[in-house]
């Protein structure tokens, strides 16, 4: 019985020991009996079970209301009717407490979400951090060079030398003049060199041009009523001599690049390598003859 009413709450004392009876006291055959009894009657035993706990209430407030009068016919015709309504009423607390116990489980898990929403909510408010760039982050954000750019970001490289490094490339050995390639193409790709004329001087001498036209324009503009000033004369002498240096620097950088200039300092980096070749592999008296071609014309006069 015991272990019908746990497992069968919703049904009373009564239906538990006639189902007993129904299969010979065996208990799991009356517990498949009730079980499809409760499945085929389940709206019923719902309402049924609603009338049991509201008696069970009213009989409770009379028990607990205090009892000014009693008489033994009352209790003796009652007698019967007791033993079952207490054998009810115990079952009625098993599952109260069982009620209980699963409401406090469910109010802890409502609590337990509650506390994660609460938690989720909170990191969602929370605000983004400022993230600080790294050398990864800024790797290729001006581009990315290899030892094969070298010819083409030849100009790039020699201011770069000469202001950073405090370096003439012209002086430099050939291997020499590798590695510090590398070490600008490093700071090239990671994006850390020190000003932005290092990764492309004729966009910056463009841009800078643009920006002086731009500023004359403006001074210009706001300056017409007083072209005859001194002051106004002497500030666009300066202006006209910035435009010119300016200009001389650009044609300076293109002699550089696509002059004879450039053509010989080439000439000159090959022969220096097939010297090198030739003293190597014990070629002296090549050497000598590219030495020769190599020097001057004054020490050659000499």
């Amino acid at each position: 019985l015991e272990k019908l009413a746990i497992l069968l709450p919703q049904l009373g004392f009564f239906s538990r020991v006639m189902a007993l009876r129904e299969t010979n006291w065996d208990v799991d055959k009356a517990l498949a009996l009730l079980r499809r009894f409760v499945a085929e009657n389940d709206v019923q035993l719902k309402s049924l079970q609603k009338k049991r706990k509201k008696v069970q209430r009213e009989l409770e407030k009379q028990q607990e209301a205090p009892s000014t009068s009693g008489s033994s016919d009352s209790e003796g015709g009652s007698s019967e009717s007791g033993s079952d309504s207490g054998s009810d009423s115990d079952g009625g607390e098993r599952r109260k407490r069982k009620r209980s116990d699963k409401d406090k489980k469910r109010s802890s898990k409502k609590k337990r979400g509650k506390d994660k929403d609460k938690k989720k909510r909170k990191s969602k408010d929370k605000p983004a951090t400022a993230k600080t760039l790294t050398h990864s982050e800024d790797f290729g954000k001006y581009g990315i060079i290899r030892e094969s750019d070298a010819y083409a970001k030849r100009n790039e490289f020699i201011l770069w030398a000469l202001e950073v490094k405090k370096t003439d490339v012209e002086n430099l050995g050939k291997f020499e003049e590798r590695d510090l390639f590398r070490d600008y193409m490093e700071d090239y790709n990671t994006g850390t060199l020190p000003h932005r004329k290092y990764y492309d001087l004729e966009a910056y001498e463009r841009a800078r041009a643009a920006k002086a036209a731009a500023k004359g324009a403006k001074l210009a503009s706001k300056r017409k009523s007083a072209v005859n000033d001194e002051e106004a004369l002497r500030q666009q002498r300066a202006e006209e001599r910035q435009r010119l240096a300016a200009e001389r620097l650009q044609d300076a950088y293109r002699e550089i690049k696509y002059s004879d200039k450039g053509q010989d300092m080439r000439e000159q980096e090959l022969l220096r390598a097939q010297m090198a070749l030739a003293y190597k592999t014990g070629d002296t008296s090549k050497a000598h003859r590219l030495l020769d071609r190599l020097q001057p014309d004054e020490l050659k006069k000499k």
